[in-house]
C-alpha cells in the first residue's frame, strides 16, 4: 500500500531567495542538523538530473537520486535508492509557489511504500515532521 507524507510552510522570502537552498542537491546538511554530511557520487560536482547523493545520518546512510530540477516551476524531485529508511518506491517533491505579498508557499511531499514490520503512520509522520518540516523551518530562517 502506498503512503504519503506532506508538509507546507509559508516562507517570508521569494522563490528566488529560497531556491539556492533547495536546488543545491549536495547542501542538505545546511538545512537539516541530523545530516552530518552529503557527498555526490561518481565524482559529480553539481546538482544535475541523475546525480546521486550519499547522506550520512546518525544511524547510517541514505542514497538519493536527483530526478528533476525545474527552476522555471521551482520544483525539485528526488528518489531514495537505498539506505536505512524503511521505505521503497520513495519519490519526493519540493515545490515553491510565489504569493502576491512577496512570500512563498513551500511544499514538500513524498509517496512511498513502508517495508513490512514497520508502523506505517509512524514512518510517514517521521518523514513529514522529522525531515520535511525541519528542513523547511531551517530554509525559512536562512532565506528570510
Amino acid at each position: 500500500m502506498s503512503h504519503s507524507s506532506y508538509t507546507s510552510r509559508i516562507i517570508t522570502a521569494t522563490p528566488e531567495q529560497i531556491w539556492p537552498l533547495i536546488a543545491d542537491f549536495n547542501g542538505l546538511p545546511k538545512i537539516h542538523p541530523a545530516i552530518s554530511s552529503s557527498e555526490l557520487e561518481d565524482g559529480a560536482t553539481e546538482s544535475k538530473v541523475g546525480v546521486v547523493r550519499k547522506l550520512t545520518l546518525p544511524d547510517g546512510i541514505v542514497r538519493e537520486r536527483l530526478v528533476k530540477l525545474d527552476k522555471a516551476n521551482w520544483e525539485l524531485h528526488y528518489a531514495i535508492l537505498d539506505g536505512i529508511m524503511p521505505v521503497t518506491d520513495y519519490v519526493a517533491v519540493v515545490k515553491l509557489t510565489p504569493k502576491n505579498d512577496g512570500t512563498t508557499l513551500a511544499e514538500w511531499w513524498a509517496d512511498f511504500k513502508v517495508e513490512a514490520g514497520h508502523d506505517e503512520q509512524e514512518v510517514a509522520q517521521s518523514i513529514s515532521e522529522g525531515v520535511f518540516a525541519t528542513c523547511l523551518q531551517n530554509v525559512a530562517q536562512q532565506a528570510g
